[in-house]
């Protein structure tokens, strides 16, 4: 999310008007994320989280606008999503399109304070999001698909950096493999894409919301699982098998995955690790924004992701997650 657009002191006005939140008192920018602009605003009316996009079309928009509303009638824990004052899910500013959101109470977790139940708790969640959304008919491709991270390793392969051109060869070499190993079809339907450690609001050891669903896509679902799986259970250069485990055991729980979803974990999971590794070197590594704009990440943690997959092959994997 990052701040990569400076917005004039008048731009909050006019969304604190257009939205009816009252007189602005306060705004923050948030610095972390890669794509949007980001801040907390404080208002009259309570304090809400502003997100400026200049990447994501209307259609976008109003997809994910429809999955909060599908999403909050089950009752699932999610971001409250506000319309302006004339009903449009997104206002149209400084070149650009700003969502607001009710600010969510909670907080976000790092690895140090994780316990298997929170990873039992995490999978039996998105477990129940993949149950509610079975009846959601809105429809968006996956935006990052192979076809995309293949154009960008090609790019990156032609860096003059020799370390990065290295990497991305490696990292092609890893998306065929991904590739490969999946076979037959699988159960799809609408994933969050993008569930990592900053995307949950804990209260206390429980759940309180999943929210940044604008990655949300249709897609099958064995990748979500492989993506949060990457994210979550991977600390200190390993995979713990006790946080995989049980995060597999509250999502079947829920949602039992099918042979052959558990056939196509592991390339779902190598391609997970690929994906993010190239988006890292792109929008953080490559990235000209000084720190008090993007928070870093280091795309190396990905890399070693997908070469310890890559090192186990997907027995491995399977006996890594008891499966």
């Amino acid at each position: 999310m990052a701040v990569h657009t400076a917005l004039p002191p008048e731009a909050f006005a006019r969304v604190a008007e257009a939205y009816g939140l009252g007189p602005v008192r306060e705004v923050t920018p948030i610095p972390q994320g890669s794509i949007n602009t980001n801040h907390r605003l404080e208002t009259q009316g309570g304090r809400y989280f502003m997100r400026h996009t200049t990447v994501r079309s209307a259609d976008d928009l109003r997809f994910e606008a429809s999955l909060l509303a599908h999403l909050a009638a089950y009752h699932f824990p999610g971001p409250v999503l506000l319309p302006t004052g004339a009903g449009d899910p997104f206002l149209e500013l400084e070149g650009g399109r700003v969502s607001v959101f009710r600010w969510l109470p909670g907080e976000e977790l790092r690895h140090p304070q994780l316990t298997a139940d929170h990873l039992e708790r995490l999978g039996t969640e998105l477990g129940k999001l993949h149950r509610d959304t079975q009846s959601f008919s809105g429809s968006r491709d996956n935006p990052y698909g192979p076809d995309t991270v293949r154009g960008w390793l090609a790019g990156l392969a032609r860096h003059p950096d020799a370390e990065l051109a290295a990497v991305a060869g490696e990292l092609e070499r890893y998306l065929e493999k991904s590739e490969a190993v999946r076979q037959g079809l699988e159960p799809r339907g609408v994933i969050h894409a993008d569930l990592f450690m900053d995307n949950v609001k804990w209260l206390g050891d429980r759940v309180g919301a999943f929210f940044d669903f604008e990655m949300a896509c249709r897609e099958a679902y064995g990748l979500d699982v492989a993506i949060t799986l990457n994210a979550w259970c991977f600390d200190g250069g390993e995979y713990l098998p006790e946080r995989c485990r049980a995060f597999v055991r509250g999502y079947q729980d829920v949602r039992p995955l099918a042979p052959v979803e558990r056939a196509n974990l592991f390339g779902h999971a190598l391609y997970g690790a690929v994906r993010f590794t190239a988006s890292r070197i792109r929008d953080y590594h490559l990235s000209p924004l000084p720190a008090d704009k993007l928070v870093r990440k280091d795309y190396r943690t990905y890399l070693t992701r997908a070469r310890k997959l890559a090192a186990m092959g997907p027995e491995g994997l399977a006996t890594l997650l008891g499966l």
